[in-house]
C-alpha cells in the first residue's frame, strides 16, 4: 500500500495504518475530525500527508516513526508540526516556547514530560489540546495568551491537556490574570478552561454567557468571588458563589473562601458536579431538604470536612462525591438514597461506621476503598446482593446475606475483599 485517498468518514481509528511501511502519501478529507493514537505509526516512508483544518484531535504517536518524525528538517526547535497541527515536542525542550501562529491543534501528550519547559505562549488560533498534552511539565510556571475569548473556546482533552494544571499562572498580554473579566463576545466557557489557575481571585461573567462547562474553575484555590451580570438569563451569583438563574442548582462554590461552614440555600435542588471540590477550609456543610441529588465529585478533596448530614430528599450520591474527605468521621445516608456512586467515599480514612439503608440497590466499585478506619457497616437489607466487575451487568456472583449481617465482615467486604466490584441488589 503506497497511496491512500480517504474520501469520507469522521475519524481515522487507532493504529489504522500502523506498519504500512511502504505508504508514502495520505489525503484526508474535510469530513475527518479526529486521527487516532498510532494511526500512522511506523509508516517509515510517509512523506506527504494533508491534514485538513477540520481535524480537532490527534492521538499520541499518530505519526511516530514516519519520515516526518525521523527527518530533522521537519522539527522546528525541538517541536514537530505537520501543517497547522503541533504533533510532538522533544522532552529536552527547555525554557520559554512560543507556538507558531495559525496552529489549530496540539496533539495528545505533545509536551508530556518536558520538565525543563518554563513557559508557553499559545496563539489565538488553537481550538483543541489533546489529553495529557502538558502532563509532567513540572517546570512550567506561566501560560501566555493574547485573546481571552479564544482561550475560553479551547477544547481540553483532560486536566493534563491544560498547561495551567502545571503552570497555575495565566498571563493575558503579559499581565497576570487575577481578576478575570470574561469578554462580552463569549457565549460559552469551555470545560476545564481555568482548571488549576491559582492566580485567579475573582471572576466576572457577562450576560452573553449561556453555557459554562464542567470543572471550569476546578482547583482555583485563590478564587473567592464569582460575579454574574444581573442581565444574565442563565446564571446568577449569591454571596460570590455561582448558581443557575432559578437558583435550583449550585454550580460552583468560590473555592478560596476561608469560611469553615456553609448553609446551602433552601431552594437548591441539586449540588452540581465538583461544586465544592478542594474547598479545604470547610468543616461542615448544611444541605437543605430541597436537595435531591449530590453530583459527581461535589465535595471531592474537602479535607477539613468532618461531618455532613444528607437529607431524606436525596436519591443519589454521585461518583467521587466525598472522595478524599479524609477527616469525615460521620455520614448519615437517608432511606431515600437508591444509589451510591463509584468511589463516593474513597479515602474517607476517618470514617468509622456507615449504615446502608434498605432503599439502596446499587453501590459503585471502590465506593468505600481506603476507608482504613471503617470497621462497622450495617446493611438494613442483607438479602439479594450480588457483585460484578461490570457496571452494566444484570446478574453476578451473590454476596452472602449471613456475612453482610455481620457488621465487621460487611465492612471488610466493602473496603477490601470485594471493594473493586459493582454491588447491586435484586
Amino acid at each position: 500500500l503506497k497511496t491512500v485517498v480517504i474520501t469520507s468518514g469522521k475519524a481515522i481509528g487507532e493504529r489504522a495504518f500502523e506498519y504500512c511501511s511502504r505508504l508514502t502519501s495520505v489525503t484526508i478529507p474535510d469530513s475527518v475530525t479526529s486521527i487516532g493514537e498510532g494511526a500512522f505509526k511506523d509508516c517509515w516512508n510517509l512523506t506527504s500527508v494533508t491534514i485538513p483544518d477540520s481535524v480537532t484531535s490527534i492521538g499520541k504517536w499518530a505519526f511516530y516513526n514516519t519520515a516526518y518524525y525521523n527527518d530533522s528538517n521537519h522539527w522546528e526547535n525541538g517541536v514537530l508540526y505537520i501543517e497547522k497541527h503541533l504533533i510532538e515536542a522533544k522532552d529536552t525542550l527547555a525554557g520559554a516556547y512560543t507556538m507558531k501562529d495559525g496552529t489549530l491543534t496540539i496533539a495528545t501528550h505533545a509536551f508530556e514530560d518536558c520538565r525543563a519547559l518554563t513557559s508557553v505562549t499559545i496563539p489565538d488560533s488553537v481550538t483543541s489540546i489533546g489529553g495529557g498534552a502538558f502532563s509532567g511539565c513540572s517546570g512550567l510556571t506561566s501560560v501566555s495568551i493574547t485573546d481571552m475569548a479564544a482561550w475560553c473556546k479551547i477544547s481540553f482533552g483532560n486536566d493534563g491537556a491544560n498547561p495551567l494544571s502545571c503552570a497555575h499562572n495565566l498571563y493575558l498580554n503579559n499581565e497576570l490574570v487575577t481578576e478575570l473579566i470574561i469578554p462580552d463576545s463569549v457565549t460559552s466557557i469551555g470545560e476545564r478552561a481555568f482548571v488549576y489557575c491559582r492566580s485567579l481571585t475573582s471572576v466576572t461573567i457577562p450576560d452573553s454567557v449561556t453555557s459554562i462547562g464542567e470543572r471550569v474553575f476546578e482547583y482555583c484555590s485563590s478564587l473567592t468571588n464569582i460575579t454574574v451580570d444581573e442581565n444574565n438569563q442563565s446564571y446568577q451569583s449569591i454571596d460570590g458563589n455561582l448558581y443557575t438563574k432559578d437558583g435550583t442548582t449550585l454550580i460552583q462554590y468560590a473555592i478560596g473562601k476561608t469560611e469553615t461552614s456553609f448553609e446551602i440555600p433552601d431552594n437548591v435542588k441539586s449540588i452540581g458536579n465538583f461544586a465544592f471540590e478542594d474547598c479545604s477550609s470547610l468543616t461542615s456543610v448544611t444541605i437543605p431538604d430541597s436537595v435531591t441529588s449530590i453530583g459527581n465529585g461535589a465535595f471531592r478533596g474537602c479535607s477539613s470536612l468532618t461531618s455532613v448530614t444528607i437529607p431524606d430528599s436525596v436519591t443519589s450520591i454521585g461518583e467521587r462525591a466525598f472522595y478524599y474527605c479524609s477527616n469525615l468521621t460521620s455520614v448519615t445516608i437517608p432511606d431515600s438514597v437508591t444509589s451510591i456512586g463509584e468511589r463516593a467515599f474513597y479515602y474517607c480514612s476517618s470514617l468509622t461506621s456507615v449504615t446502608i439503608p434498605d432503599s439502596v440497590t446499587s453501590i459503585g466499585k471502590q465506593a468505600f476503598s481506603n476507608c482504613t478506619s471503617l470497621t462497622s457497616v450495617t446493611f438494613k437489607n442483607t438479602s439479594g446482593w450480588w457483585r460484578s466487575t461490570y457496571s452494566t451487568a444484570t446478574i453476578g456472583t451473590s454476596i452472602s446475606s449471613t456475612d453482610l449481617a455481620n457488621t465487621s465482615t460487611a465492612a471488610t467486604y466493602l473496603t477490601s475483599t470485594y471493594y473493586d466490584y459493582y454491588w447491586k441488589r435484586s
